[in-house]
This record gives structure tokens, sequence and C-alpha cells, in this order.
């Protein structure tokens, strides 16, 4: 009778909870990422654009955003494979998440000196590589260290910088002025993530339990069987749909506010990067006020699929009033209910997503797909909407698609069997 193989810390599946002092990094490291991942390309880049190239700033604004989610479909999965099979006294994670979080900061900087779109596309290509090299040791860390029954609340916080980070980093902006100066700061973001992975446990791979890696493996971990982990591709699907409808939602809401509202005429005196900042401020909000509640909800329940489904039509019925009503007020209770929606969304479909990981041994790059199938829409959004936008009806349409797609996205939660 032989004895089974020990498995090494590194791979083992968590058991014990984690304590407060650790999770508190945990959220400062999200901020670390998301800020700076949000609030540029927000605030920033749509004013940068607009004031490079006035007349055509729908079509770079599509093309510069389809830069940056472009370079995330190879190099995420591939720096969450390589992260897997990291070996040294270090561990797997802290490496990358140190790594990617000082070229990011210096990628912040190149962009915000450009003066040309292609240079501003350059700079959203840099800052897309160094959040998927840094998002590959950080996304992990959850299957890695917490254990399934805490997954809920643990990512309940940490997704709190993911919902309000753009209200906080839009008026952090305020404090400095001029693209270059704002930039430098959203670049000071990115050391929490640094003091973070100083600070934990990453439990080094032992080199005979690091699978080999070759080109063709990279290419075969994009192939997920439906038949054998259906329950992944299935969550993956959903993920992907309802980043589309987020997405068609909410991208173009800049513009929406400049050209539909007339929001300067509509205030005299104030900017539309205020009306933004408002309609961002009301939904970051409501996002917070659900999103920890939730995840705590799908421990205690155990029933995540539900929650995710409940998420999702609210998102949906979110689009329905500013296709049938843009008006000022309308955008307000549209910003209440996407982020009430998207609060009770977000937590708990990341902690289904690690409970159908396909293995313990890949959960870099499985996390690495899971989160391109959150920002792969976005290579496809800006040219749909460009087409609805320019010939199939408007803003109008375009709000009743992002409603289609977050409701088909709800509805996709359901095939996931392994998970309540």
């Amino acid at each position: 009778m032989s004895l089974a193989p020990v498995q090494p810390e590194a791979l083992a599946e968590p058991t014990r909870k984690v304590g407060s002092g650790w999770l508190t990094l945990y959220v400062l490291a999200n901020a670390g990422l998301f800020i700076p991942m949000q609030v540029p390309t927000t605030f920033l880049m749509p004013e940068q654009i607009a004031q490079i190239d006035p007349a055509g700033k729908i079509g770079s604004y599509a093309w510069v955003s389809m830069m940056g989610a472009i370079s995330g479909i190879v190099i995420a999965p591939l720096a969450g494979a390589l992260c897997d099979r990291t070996t040294g006294r270090f561990g797997r994670r802290r490496p990358w998440m140190i790594a990617g979080s000082l070229v990011c900061m210096a990628a912040l900087v190149f962009t915000g000196i450009q003066t040309t779109v292609a240079g501003v596309a350059l700079g959203t290509l840099l800052l897309s590589a160094t959040f998927m090299i840094t998002g590959a040791g950080l996304a992990p860390v959850v299957p890695d260290r917490v254990p399934v029954g805490q997954r809920g609340v643990v990512l309940g916080w940490a997704t709190v910088p993911q919902a309000g980070g753009m209200i906080a980093g839009g008026l952090l902006l305020g404090l400095v002025a001029g693209f270059s100066a704002q930039y430098v700061l959203m670049a000071a973001f990115p050391l929490l993530i640094v003091v973070f992975a100083v600070t934990m446990k990453d439990p080094p791979l032992p080199r005979d339990h690091r699978e080999p890696f070759s080109l063709r493996t990279f290419l075969d971990g994009y192939r997920i069987s439906p038949r054998e982990h259906p329950d992944f591709v299935w969550a993956m699907s959903s993920r992907f749909i309802m980043g589309l409808g987020y997405g068609l939602g909410t991208l173009y809401m800049p513009y929406f506010l400049d050209d539909v509202l007339h929001y300067e005429q509509l205030f005299p005196g104030e900017s539309t990067e205020d009306g933004l900042l408002i309609v961002i401020g009301v939904n970051c909000l409501a996002t917070i006020s659900t999103v920890v509640l939730s995840g705590w909800l799908s421990d205690k329940l155990g029933k995540r699929r539900m929650l995710v489904f409940l998420g999702g039509i609210t998102m949906a019925v979110a689009a329905i009033p500013l296709a049938l009503a843009p008006t000022w007020p309308m955008t307000l209770v549209s910003a209440v209910i996407l982020g009430l929606g998207y609060g009770v969304y977000l937590a708990v479909d990341t902690a289904l997503v690690t409970e159908v990981l396909p293995t313990s041994a890949n959960r870099g790059k499985d996390m690495a797909l899971a989160n391109l199938m959150a920002s792969l829409p976005y290579v496809l959004v800006p040219p749909i909407a460009s087409v609805v936008l320019g010939d199939l009806g408007g803003y109008r349409s375009l709000f009743l698609c992002s409603a289609a797609m977050s409701a088909l996205g709800a509805v996709l939660v359901w095939n996931v069997r392994s998970v309540r």
C-alpha cells in the first residue's frame, strides 16, 4: 500500500482563516491596483484625448481602449502561467506583484506626458501589461491563502477599492493640476501592493512540483474543456457577457453627459468632469453599501449563484431609465440601481469563480483567465458602441444592449452546478 504524495503548502487547499491585519493589507493592495487602473481611463484619458483630438474623440478613445484590452489577451494568461511556475525563496506571487507595481508606476508617468493619440495608446498598452503582471500575483492570493468559507467576506472587503476607488481617486485628482501631475499622483498607489507583497506569507514552490512550461502548454491553457470543467466554462461565459453589458452601459458616460445631456449647458459654471464625478460618486456609494454585505451573505447562506443572478438582473434594470428617459435625474437613479446590483455581483461572482478553478497548480493562470473575461469585453465594447451610436439608434439603443447583455449574463450563471 503506497502513501499519497505530500502536497507542498503552496499548492494545498487553505484551511486556516486569515486575520484582520492580513485582510487590511490585502484591501489596501487592491486599492493600489484598482485606483490607478480605473481613474485614468475614466477621468484622465477621455479628457486627454478630447483635448488632443476634439473632433474624433469617440473613435480615438475607442481604439485607445482597444489597445489596452488587447494586450491583456496574451499577457494575462502568460503572466499567470509563469507566476504559477515561479520557484525561489521569495515565493510565487511576491516577485510578480513587486515587479509589476514598479513598472506600472513608470508607465503612469510616461502616459501623463503624452501629447498625441498614438502616445496615449502606447501608454495604455504599457499600463494594461503592468496591471496584468501585477494581477497575476495578486489575484490568486485568495484561493492560495483564504478558505472557501471566508472568501465571500474577504472578497467583499477587497472589492471596496474596486467599487469606491474611482470616487476617491477622482477627488484626489482635484488636488493637483495638469495631466502629468495627476498621473504622477496615481503612480503612488502601486506602492501599497509592494507593502502587501513584502509582508505576506508566500510559501515557495518546490522545483520538483513545478509543471513544465512550453509554448504548447501556454496555448493549451486557453482551451478549457467544457466536458472536463463545465462549471468553470459557464462561470467564464457569464462573466464575459456581464462585462460586455457593464462596459456598454458605462464606458461612454463622459460623452453621454456632454453630447446628450449637455451637462455644461444644464448647469452653467460646472464642467462635464464635475457631472461625471457626481455620477461616479453616487454609483460608488451604492456599490459599497452592498458589496461587503453580499459577500458575507454568500458565505453564510452558501448560495452564491442566487446572489450573482440578482446582482446581474439589477444591473440590467439600471440601463432602462437611461434608454427611456435620458435626463439628469434619471442618470442619477440609474447610477444608484447599477451600483446596488454591481455591489452584489462583484464580490460574490469572484468567490464563485475561486470555487470552480480546474486545478490548484494553475490558480494564477486560471484566475488570470477569469479576470480576462471581465476585461476582454472592452475590446468589443468600443467597436460595438461606435456602430450602435452611429447607425443603430444612438445612446438609447446602446443602453438597451447593455440591459440585454447583463440579463443574459445573469441567467448563464445558473449553469454552474457545483456551487449553490
